[in-house]
């Protein structure tokens, strides 16, 4: 690569990092305290080398701001990658003429070593400076070098700031975009399609009556795969919260057996309810239901034809249980975990996938902790997974956030 293609790309890693011009900051500042300090300098800089500047970062013990490059001990640095020392800069050639040299603040004694960016461009350096000439033993530049890689971790840590920052911002754009560009318009679609299907307005060709049915199914999940993205981002922002009240556990589990009948007749799988009729608990009845109701639509979905799920509940002492037990393929071992984390889906050998985007289990763990229960699967005896819900029958103290 050409000396000139290897400045632009330095110059564009520098400029990535969004740190000229910005006003200072204690992570570089104890630096260079420390720096003077620990060296007995009466000046320690960070630096940035820019096209044809030299900026301070930080500074310790001078009022330095920004330098021409021309004029800039530093550039020396970037250009050779490695440790510059200049024990007196009225002997050495280059900047015997300098005007810091020999005007204001005359400076005599030079150190710096390269402070690299995250990508591994030279951007600047950390210098000493003096007015007396001086040398730096072996120890002294090999601690100037380690503070050097310490800059470097604060560079790389205003980097990852930064690129969670933007990260946040892209994520906040996107679900604004489904919930008010997309989720809207889709729920009138779907209310459309299942309108039409329904024969109000005339019958329908049987083909033209299955597309439209498919069509409408269609919408549908993607109606809630936008509602489950926004519930996501709200859950980790802490901005959906727990209503609490007294909740019949059987109430929820049968309002949440309604709920998935028709994915169950679909899928040709029978729902058994096993719960106690006592069983009752301190929560959130509608986000308890959508906890069921994830894992009855995700074990019917897994369930061979004329199988059946089986929901049990009930109290033992100060926990409250629910469990959904089906009879499929089983979640591989090594991912009865990671099934909990969002956007995660794994492959079931013989089976396609349901087209879900992996978020419901992930929604169904943030309501249950907050709860102050725990979910979690294991394999079933006699084949299938069974997942299970424990909740404290007291239920949280006050209201909570998710997460």
């Amino acid at each position: 690569m050409s000396p000139e293609n290897r400045e632009v790309e330095r110059v564009a890693a520098l400029r990535a990092l969004h740190l000229l011009d910005t006003p200072p900051e204690d992570r570089f500042d104890r630096i260079t305290r420390l720096a003077r300090d620990l060296f007995d300098m009466p000046i320690a800089l960070v630096s940035l080398v820019d096209v044809d500047r030299q900026w301070t970062k930080s500074k310790a013990g001078a009022a330095l701001c920004e330098t021409p490059r021309a004029l800039s001990f530093c550039t020396h640095v970037v250009d050779s990658g490695t440790l510059v020392e200049i024990p007196d800069a009225l002997t050495d050639p280059r900047f015997a003429h300098n005007p810091v040299v020999v005007g204001g603040p005359r400076l005599r004694f030079y150190a710096g070593v390269p402070v690299l960016s995250p990508s591994g461009h030279v951007i600047g350096t950390l210098c000493l400076l003096d007015r007396v000439p001086r040398s730096l033993t072996g120890r002294q530049r090999a601690e100037l070098g380690e503070l050097a890689a310490w800059v470097e971790l604060e560079c790389a840590t205003v980097r990852s700031n930064r690129w969670e920052q933007e990260t946040e911002r892209a994520r906040r754009d996107f679900v604004s975009v489904v919930s008010h560009e997309l989720r809207t318009p889709l729920t009138s679609i779907h209310g459309s399609l299942e309108l039409i299907a329904s024969g109000r307005f005339g019958e329908l060709p049987p083909q033209v009556g299955r597309l439209v049915g498919i069509a409408a199914r269609n919408t549908d999940r993607l109606v809630r795969l936008s509602q489950d993205v926004v519930d996501l981002h709200q859950a980790h922002r802490g901005q959906l919260r727990l209503r609490l009240d007294a909740v019949v556990l059987p109430d929820v589990v049968r309002q949440a057996v309604d709920a998935v009948g028709e994915v169950a007749d679909r899928a040709g799988v029978s729902m058994a309810v096993v719960c106690a009729k006592s069983a009752e608990v301190r929560g959130d009845a509608d986000r308890l239901v959508q906890v069921v109701t994830n894992l009855l639509v995700n074990a019917a979905r897994v369930s061979p034809r004329g199988g059946r799920v089986t929901v049990t509940c009930g109290v033992r002492g100060s926990w409250a249980r629910i469990e959904v037990r089906d009879h499929g393929p089983g979640v591989p071992q090594g991912q009865l975990d990671e099934i909990f984390e969002p956007f995660v889906q794994f492959d079931v050998p013989g089976q396609r996938r349901t087209g879900g985007a992996g978020l419901g289990l992930a929604i169904a763990r943030g309501i249950v902790e907050a709860h102050g229960g725990r979910i979690g699967a294991r394999p079933a005896d006699g084949g299938g997974s069974a997942f299970e819900v424990a909740l404290p029958a007291a239920g949280p103290d006050v209201d909570l956030a998710w997460w």
